[in-house]
């Protein structure tokens, strides 16, 4: 399957899994029952372990990749790096310049560290949504869960057609695990129900594979416009 086929299929099911979460909103009773405090904790600590994982993710992208099979990586590693040096995760050349910053006497990949900024602020955001037992109205949660789509939108947008500072890229990415932890209590405001959360949480997932399908797609269209002969990047698209 080419890239444009998978990432089509991607964005196909991440729509089709937003429309049936909607359905599931628009057909959740006025008076649904209120989460229990039990429920509450299992879904913040589910999502907190979650985003510890996405964390590692961020400082390290291929870790299990490189734990299960290292030295296959190792070999493939060292003619790609033999071609050209990474920095950031992407290639050291001009075409990615715009992918990558430099912060704290280190270079980063802009995607990266919007993505840990967004998962340690969601991470908080998730432990004061167990501690302070707010009881928020459905206007609210339907605005929330709104709102959480439109930033997913955003963010799938920006990577697409993004053509600008790196801080815009940091600063979209971020706002993608803000936008899950939105959708999530949303909907746990909206029907009550644990086994939604909990099912709006895997959904999570394929929505955050979809913006690294995205990314994937991005760079090899870079990559394969590039002049330069390296071709760090699958360009069979």
């Amino acid at each position: 399957m080419n890239q444009i086929r998978n990432v089509s299929v991607y964005l196909i099911f991440s729509f089709v899994a937003a429309v049936f979460i909607g359905i599931l909103v628009i057909t959740s009773p006025s008076d649904s029952p209120t989460i229990t405090i039990s429920e509450k904790e299992i879904i913040t600590a589910m999502f907190i372990m979650s985003s510890v994982v996405g964390i590692s993710f961020t400082v390290s992208p291929n870790w299990i990749r490189r734990y299960h099979s290292q030295k296959k990586n190792g070999e493939k590693n060292t003619i790609k790096e033999g071609k050209r040096s990474f920095q950031g995760h992407h290639p050291d050349c001009h075409t990615f310049q715009n992918h990558r910053i430099q912060w704290k006497h280190k270079t980063w990949c802009a995607g990266c560290l919007g993505l840990l900024i967004g998962l340690n602020v969601s991470i908080m955001l998730m432990i004061l949504y167990l501690i302070f037992d707010v009881r928020q109205p459905k206007m609210i949660s339907y605005l929330l869960f709104i709102v959480g789509l439109f930033i997913l939108t955003f963010v799938y947008f920006e990577i697409v057609y993004r053509n600008g500072h790196p801080l815009l890229h940091i600063f979209s990415n971020s706002l993608l695990p803000l936008s899950f932890f939105i959708i999530i209590i949303a909907i746990i405001g909206l029907t009550g129900k644990f086994a939604y959360g909990f099912f709006t949480m895997l959904v999570c997932f394929l929505w955050l594979d979809t913006r690294v399908q995205l990314s994937k797609w991005r760079h090899s269209l870079l990559c394969l416009n590039c002049s330069e002969s390296c071709k760090m990047y699958d360009t069979s698209i």
